[in-house]
Protein backbone atom coordinates (compact mmCIF):
# COMPACT_ATOMS: atom_id res chain seq x y z
CA UNK A 1 0.00 0.00 0.00
CA UNK A 2 2.84 2.42 0.82
CA UNK A 3 4.48 1.75 -2.52
CA UNK A 4 1.22 2.54 -4.31
CA UNK A 5 0.79 5.78 -2.33
CA UNK A 6 4.37 6.85 -3.12
CA UNK A 7 3.79 6.12 -6.80
CA UNK A 8 0.53 8.11 -6.85
CA UNK A 9 2.15 11.03 -4.99
CA UNK A 10 5.07 11.07 -7.45
CA UNK A 11 2.69 11.01 -10.43
CA UNK A 12 0.62 13.90 -9.01
CA UNK A 13 3.79 15.91 -8.34
CA UNK A 14 5.07 15.29 -11.88
CA UNK A 15 1.72 16.27 -13.39
CA UNK A 16 1.67 19.49 -11.37
CA UNK A 17 5.17 20.35 -12.57
CA UNK A 18 4.22 19.69 -16.19
CA UNK A 19 1.09 21.83 -15.99
CA UNK A 20 3.02 24.62 -14.28
CA UNK A 21 5.39 24.97 -17.25
CA UNK A 22 3.04 24.07 -20.08
CA UNK A 23 4.13 25.50 -23.44
CA UNK A 24 0.77 27.23 -23.92
CA UNK A 25 1.36 29.30 -20.78
CA UNK A 26 3.67 32.29 -20.57
CA UNK A 27 7.07 31.05 -19.36
CA UNK A 28 10.14 33.07 -18.41
CA UNK A 29 13.23 32.19 -20.45
CA UNK A 30 16.72 31.33 -19.20
CA UNK A 31 19.79 33.10 -20.50
CA UNK A 32 21.86 31.12 -22.98
CA UNK A 33 25.01 29.48 -21.68
CA UNK A 34 27.87 28.99 -24.13
CA UNK A 35 28.60 25.30 -24.51
CA UNK A 36 25.00 24.32 -23.67
CA UNK A 37 23.62 24.56 -27.21
CA UNK A 38 22.31 21.55 -29.13
CA UNK A 39 25.05 21.68 -31.78
CA UNK A 40 28.48 23.31 -31.57
CA UNK A 41 27.70 25.34 -34.72
CA UNK A 42 24.54 26.93 -33.27
CA UNK A 43 24.66 30.71 -32.96
CA UNK A 44 23.52 32.78 -29.98
CA UNK A 45 20.72 35.26 -30.67
CA UNK A 46 20.93 37.88 -27.97
CA UNK A 47 20.93 36.56 -24.43
CA UNK A 48 18.03 34.07 -24.61
CA UNK A 49 17.90 32.24 -27.96
CA UNK A 50 19.98 29.90 -30.09
CA UNK A 51 19.72 29.66 -33.88
CA UNK A 52 20.37 26.28 -35.49
CA UNK A 53 20.73 25.08 -39.07
CA UNK A 54 21.04 21.45 -37.93
CA UNK A 55 18.19 20.95 -35.44
CA UNK A 56 15.56 20.33 -38.14
CA UNK A 57 16.10 17.47 -40.59
CA UNK A 58 14.17 19.31 -43.31
CA UNK A 59 16.81 22.06 -43.31
CA UNK A 60 14.57 24.74 -41.81
CA UNK A 61 16.21 27.28 -39.53
CA UNK A 62 15.28 26.65 -35.92
CA UNK A 63 15.29 29.02 -32.95
CA UNK A 64 15.25 27.51 -29.49
CA UNK A 65 15.21 28.57 -25.86
CA UNK A 66 15.22 27.06 -22.39
CA UNK A 67 12.62 27.56 -19.65
CA UNK A 68 11.05 25.80 -16.67
CA UNK A 69 12.43 24.93 -13.27
CA UNK A 70 15.90 23.37 -13.36
CA UNK A 71 15.46 22.51 -9.67
CA UNK A 72 13.57 19.36 -10.70
CA UNK A 73 16.43 18.09 -12.84
CA UNK A 74 16.31 19.62 -16.28
CA UNK A 75 14.55 22.69 -17.56
CA UNK A 76 12.46 22.52 -20.72
CA UNK A 77 13.34 23.24 -24.33
CA UNK A 78 11.25 25.29 -26.73
CA UNK A 79 12.34 24.39 -30.27
CA UNK A 80 10.41 25.90 -33.21
CA UNK A 81 10.97 26.93 -36.81
CA UNK A 82 12.23 30.48 -37.11
CA UNK A 83 9.21 31.59 -39.13
CA UNK A 84 6.85 30.60 -36.27
CA UNK A 85 8.07 33.33 -33.90
CA UNK A 86 6.27 36.59 -33.29
CA UNK A 87 7.98 39.15 -31.05
CA UNK A 88 5.96 41.64 -29.04
CA UNK A 89 7.82 44.51 -27.35
CA UNK A 90 6.90 44.81 -23.68
CA UNK A 91 9.26 46.82 -21.46
CA UNK A 92 8.06 44.90 -18.38
CA UNK A 93 9.25 41.52 -19.70
CA UNK A 94 12.76 41.13 -18.33
CA UNK A 95 13.54 38.29 -18.65
CA UNK A 96 11.64 37.63 -21.87
CA UNK A 97 8.75 35.18 -21.90
CA UNK A 98 7.47 32.76 -24.54
CA UNK A 99 4.09 31.17 -25.08
CA UNK A 100 2.82 28.79 -27.73
CA UNK A 101 -0.38 30.10 -29.30
CA UNK A 102 -2.90 27.61 -30.66
CA UNK A 103 -6.06 28.46 -32.60
CA UNK A 104 -8.80 25.91 -32.92
CA UNK A 105 -6.47 23.23 -31.60
CA UNK A 106 -3.81 23.96 -34.24
CA UNK A 107 -0.40 25.53 -33.68
CA UNK A 108 -0.33 29.17 -34.78
CA UNK A 109 2.87 30.80 -33.43
CA UNK A 110 5.34 31.22 -30.60
CA UNK A 111 4.71 34.62 -29.05
CA UNK A 112 7.76 36.15 -27.37
CA UNK A 113 7.44 39.18 -25.11
CA UNK A 114 10.69 41.06 -24.55
CA UNK A 115 12.10 44.51 -23.95
CA UNK A 116 13.18 46.65 -26.89
CA UNK A 117 16.82 46.44 -25.72
CA UNK A 118 16.73 42.63 -25.76
CA UNK A 119 14.99 42.63 -29.14
CA UNK A 120 17.74 44.84 -30.57
CA UNK A 121 20.33 42.27 -29.41
CA UNK A 122 18.50 39.36 -31.00
CA UNK A 123 16.48 40.82 -33.91
CA UNK A 124 18.75 39.39 -36.61
CA UNK A 125 17.42 35.93 -35.72
CA UNK A 126 13.73 36.74 -35.89
CA UNK A 127 11.76 36.73 -39.16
Amino acid sequence: MRILLCFVAAAVCAAAQTAQYAADQENALFKTVPGKQLFPEDVRCGDYFWKSDKADKSGAIILYFFYGDPGYGKGKLGLYKQKAYKVVINEEKDPPTARVINEGGNFKEVRVLMTRAEYEKSKACFP
